[in-house]
């Protein structure tokens, strides 16, 4: 079956200075769940990246306009930041998708974080889900993904369409994630829909990412300095 659905996230290459985001829980903390569910509100109608590669932009303009942040972009600032990306790629004006990690830098670059790290496992996910933010995160699309059941619950049967970009804003006591997309409101109820936890861990082992905004700490020796520093030497390193 063929859906008016576009994709266009590109797995990012390996980068050694990538930051963990373990490194920005503080110890113990993933022992000492409490909150068993979050939902981050989207306070707007559901972007539409329509019938472009674009989603990556769109991803990051999903993450601003959602809470705690709430910015109000539009489509028009999804497809900006797209373009944003594909000058970080080295591919200005390209029309074949981009990579999470530009995403992170041009939201960097911009000012709208300090700094930006990636989850290595699904319990990191969660707690930062639950008692953070919500995640820009970027995955193999196939093609049961399309489209949600009766209860907005996708599966991930199917060939291999390719790769999406979306939001991650919440985390049900049932162990269901909520997926904020770029498809506009007649996708899922309002935009959104919901997928296991399940099966958006086989989608990440498979080739995903998931990138949150952290901030550097700039004094004391917390993990976060520690690992900051870690990073300047091999970048002195490699330049060297």
């Amino acid at each position: 079956m063929e859906y008016n659905y576009y994709l266009g996230r590109k797995k990012s290459p390996f980068d050694e200075r990538d930051y963990n985001l373990r490194d920005y829980i503080e110890k113990g903390g993933l022992l000492r769940e409490v909150i068993k569910e979050k939902v981050w509100e989207f306070p707007s109608s559901p972007l539409n990246q329509e019938k472009t590669n674009h989603c990556v932009g769109f991803s990051m303009a999903n993450f601003g306009i959602n809470y705690p942040v709430f910015t109000p972009y539009k489509n028009s600032d999804g497809h900006d930041f797209y373009y944003k990306c594909k000058v970080i790629d080295g591919e200005p004006k390209s029309e074949d998708g981009s990579y999470i990690r530009s995403a992170a830098k041009v939201l960097r670059e911009m000012k709208k974080i300090d700094s930006y790290a990636f989850a290595p496992d699904m319990s990191i996910i969660k707690y930062w889900i639950l008692n953070r933010s919500p995640m820009i995160v970027g995955t193999v699309w196939t093609e049961e993904m399309f489209a949600p059941n009766q209860d907005n619950v996708i599966g991930i049967g199917g060939a291999i369409a390719g790769g999406h970009a979306y939001l991650l804003n919440e985390w049900r006591s049932d162990n269901y994630i909520g997926i904020q997309n770029s498809w506009g409101e007649y996708w899922g109820k309002n935009g959104k829909a919901y997928i296991s936890a399940e099966n958006f861990e086989k989608l990440f082992k498979y080739d995903g990412e998931a990138m949150a905004a952290v901030e550097i700490e700039t004094s004391g020796t917390s993990p976060q300095k520690e690992c900051f520093l870690i990073k300047v030497i091999k970048d002195l390193l490699k330049t060297g």
